[in-house]
């Protein structure tokens, strides 16, 4: 038997979200993309200060309820800066289905938190801002199976972490025995930790370069799909200072850090090209002009030189190549939509089957 992650969410630091936990209880349902006779979850507290303490944790199976519990007790508290995995619990989840799991909790500001827009593999019922949800407690779940079992993390920025093309991308390979891990992180650059004036910087988290390792060690992923670099552009000089724009060699040596921790993993990256962002702002800022423009040319014409790229950017511009087409923007001209987060996964899905790689 191996032990797998089912499900994996990274989880940053909020400290500006106040009273998440205002009704000392949350709901989340979660997709389990595997069969699982037995499962266990992470609990999350890595950037808080105090100990999160848990007053019960019920897994919610076709309206059973079974307790959550940490070492035979089901009251329990994590340590600040800890991460802590539950004791194992008996219970028969089927593959390709949604199971619930209710946190109460006592602590009234929680900052350690997981964030989504798309509700296609977590959905919560906590706390939100404008579309985004966050939620706190469990950033990961993990079973036992003897089957073989594919293991595919996501890793980027906003574009990677709002699941508008991940979510829809990792139900479709659970059809292939495959499990999934959203690693992205809004806000995320590859090169630089958060440093804005943004009231969300502290969750921007660390650079790209730095967090990679994590990753790999806690996932142990066959394939990597990474979509990162829109923000080390659009950033700087929006909030970021200007000197933190990257140059053309600064960001290719850092690809060529992923792609190293990747060979030395004997992991296979899938590279996705830089989409364009023209128009798009940040705190009523402009983010791009003509010099960024031709940086993301350049750091593209690298990308799709590596094995494996998937030309995304080409796929979701405009007839000028330096705007996301109508059909995938959500109206902010850095993000897709729903409906082109679906396309785009479907788009992917067929790239990582060799049928439009490099388009």
């Amino acid at each position: 038997m191996t032990i797998v992650n089912t499900w994996t969410h990274e989880f940053s630091y909020y400290p500006n979200i106040k009273h998440i936990n205002r009704n000392k209880t949350q709901t989340t349902t979660v997709f389990q993309p595997i069969v699982a006779n037995k499962i266990r979850l992470l609990i999350n507290n890595q950037y808080g200060k105090i100990p999160l303490e848990i007053k019960s944790i019920k897994i919610i199976v076709n309206e059973e309820s079974y307790d959550i519990k940490f070492n035979n007790n089901s009251s329990f508290s994590i340590a600040s800066k800890q991460c802590q995995w539950s004791d194992w619990l008996p219970v028969h989840i089927a593959d390709n289905s949604y199971f619930k799991i209710e946190i109460r909790s006592f602590n009234h500001n929680i900052h350690t938190l997981g964030s989504t827009i798309s509700n296609n593999i977590i959905n919560c019922d906590n706390y939100f801002d404008g579309e985004t949800s966050f939620f706190f407690g469990v950033s990961a779940i993990q079973t036992d199976t003897d089957a073989l079992v594919n293991k595919v993390a996501f890793f980027g920025d906003s574009l990677t972490n709002q699941g508008r093309y991940t979510a829809t991308l990792a139900k479709e390979m659970s059809k292939e025995n495959t499990v999934t891990a959203n690693y992205g992180l809004s806000g995320n650059r590859l090169l630089h930790k958060g440093n804005s004036d943004s009231k969300w910087s502290n969750s921007f988290g660390p650079a790209g370069i730095d967090r990679f390792q994590k990753m790999i060690d806690e996932f142990t992923p066959n394939t990597i799909v990474l979509l990162e670099g829109t923000n080390d552009l659009m950033q700087p000089g929006a909030g970021t200072p200007i000197s933190e724009l990257p140059t053309v060699d600064e960001f290719i040596n850092g690809l060529k850090k992923i792609e190293h921790m990747c060979q030395s993993n004997n992991i296979k990256l899938i590279c996705l090209t830089i989409p364009p962002f023209q128009d798009a702002k940040i705190d009523g800022r402009e983010t791009w002009n003509p010099d960024k423009e031709n940086l993301r040319t350049k750091i593209n014409d690298y990308i799709l030189s590596l094995t494996n790229t998937i030309d995304l950017a080409t796929f979701v511009c405009d007839d000028s190549q330096k705007k996301l087409s109508p059909e995938f923007d959500c109206g902010d001209h850095a993000h897709f939509s729903e409906e082109g987060g679906k396309v785009i996964a479907q788009f992917l899905n067929n790239s990582i089957n060799g049928e439009y790689i490099n388009y």
